[in-house]
């Protein structure tokens, strides 16, 4: 019970226990009590938002942790934290170990293959023109397109060796893979990277969108759906809130938690939002439309069962009352109350059923005052 409505009931009382003395403060005969007064109101009705609430943190989109496919040495880092970066923007080069000398030779080795390839042309052309007159058998003939098929084949594996090597010194420049920025820097120039390292030279990632998972409960879960609305808070930056949809459901339950992960997206053109901020998403489910609601206050609890006290003709009466949604300072009615109840939402503590009651109308229940 708050102070105002403490002092008001006291004051009662006082007034009870003096109009009950005699003129000389002798007998109480005839004496009175009136009965106590309580703060009555009518039940509210409005739309009510069915929402999912869950703790969150904000993750990107899409991360990247960016390596290198060969093996060498760095030889620059050309960009840093917080860089803004796009898609095919050099972000390092690498100093390959043997990859300049395996390009020689493999440059080396087309050459000789287009030479074969030559010779064998040749060698096909001469006994092509020399079969008619008999001057080659048809053995040598075969010999000579077999040996000229051979060249080629040989001639398709040395472009595509020095094809494939080139492309090997080309990745020793690596590009980003993504518009978006540098979330962290972990080597310098000099570190050994390659595959065999498992070295990541730096994480890049899309923060234009960011995502939230909210883990929902089994029994809250059947009224999720894609596109649902989602409002989300971070403590960061206190009485803002913003605005994203459900666009992924995770396929299954987990088995530990029992919950289902809804993926939530948030637009973050303007930048407020970072990766690692901590908060609470809100998805709404469902309307309650016109629903009954009463101060929390108002609702008292006895065992498992819930009740309110209304007043009807001057006398309290206890009501059973099936509690829905929980707003903090009050609650929704789901069964029990009709819009037109008057419930006491002050003083109920001192009432029982059936008692005879003052009630006091239009006084601010936190105050005391007239509203």
């Amino acid at each position: 019970m708050n102070v105002a409505v403490g002092s008001l009931l006291a004051g009662l009382a006082l007034s009870v226990g003096l109009g009950g003395c005699g003129s000389g403060g002798g007998s109480a005969t005839g004496a009175k009590r009136p009965p106590p007064q309580v703060v009555v109101q009518k039940p509210e009705q409005r739309d009510l938002p069915v929402e999912v609430r869950a703790p969150v943190d904000l993750r990107p989109i899409v991360t990247v942790d960016v390596t290198s496919k060969q093996l060498g040495y760095l030889s620059a880092v050309l960009v840093d934290r917080g860089d803004r970066v796009r898609r095919g923007q050099p972000l390092s080069l690498v100093r390959p170990s043997d990859l300049p000398d395996q390009l020689q030779a493999a440059r080396g080795t087309l050459a000789q293959a287009q030479a074969a390839l030559q010779q064998a042309r040749t060698n096909r052309e001469r006994t092509g023109a020399l079969s008619p007159s008999g001057v080659v058998s048809m053995q040598e003939l075969e010999q000579s397109r077999t040996q000229l098929l051979q060249a080629e084949s040989a001639e398709s594996a040395a472009q595509a060796q020095l094809s494939a090597v080139a492309t090997r010194l080309g990745e020793s420049r690596i590009d980003s893979p993504l518009d978006g920025v540098v979330l962290s820097r972990r080597l310098d120039a000099g570190a050994l990277v390659g595959p065999t390292t498992g070295q990541v030279i730096l994480t890049v990632a899309r923060l234009d969108v960011l995502k939230v998972i909210v883990a929902v409960r089994e029994r809250e879960a059947a009224r999720l759906a894609i596109d649902q609305e989602a409002l989300v808070e971070v403590d960061a930056r206190p009485g803002e809130h913003f605005n994203g949809r459900v666009v992924r459901l995770s396929p299954g339950f987990d088995p530990l938690t029992r919950t289902l992960d809804a993926e939530v997206h948030l637009a973050n053109d303007k930048g407020l939002l970072r990766p690692g901020m901590y908060g609470r998403a809100a998805l709404r489910v469902g309307l309650h439309p016109r629903a009954i609601v009463v101060p929390e206050a108002a609702v008292l609890l006895s065992g498992r069962d819930r009740f309110v006290y209304t007043v009807r003709e001057g006398r309290a009466q206890r009501k059973p009352v099936t509690v829905g949604i929980d707003g903090g300072t009050w609650l929704e009615i789901e069964k029990g109350l009709a819009p037109e109840d008057e419930v006491v939402v002050a003083g109920a503590e001192i009432i029982a059923d059936g008692l005879a009651v003052t009630a006091s109308r239009g006084t601010n229940v936190y105050t005391g005052s007239s509203k």
